[in-house]
């Protein structure tokens, strides 16, 4: 299940920015509350540097 919550999430970001997105990720912890840090943490990133999203 948390694969599927990634590959939503990713695709999100595509709709967002409008490009295409490339992920690679290796997670051992497959805890949905640690899948929303990942989220969340992008999220900063993508406010915090727009120019490279």
């Amino acid at each position: 299940q948390s694969k599927l919550e990634l590959t939503s999430l990713f695709c999100v970001l595509a709709s967002k920015t409008k490009k295409q997105i490339f992920v690679s990720y290796n997670l051992q912890n497959t805890d949905s509350s640690f899948t929303l840090l990942i989220e969340n943490r992008i999220k900063e990133e993508m406010m915090a540097f727009p120019e490279k999203f």
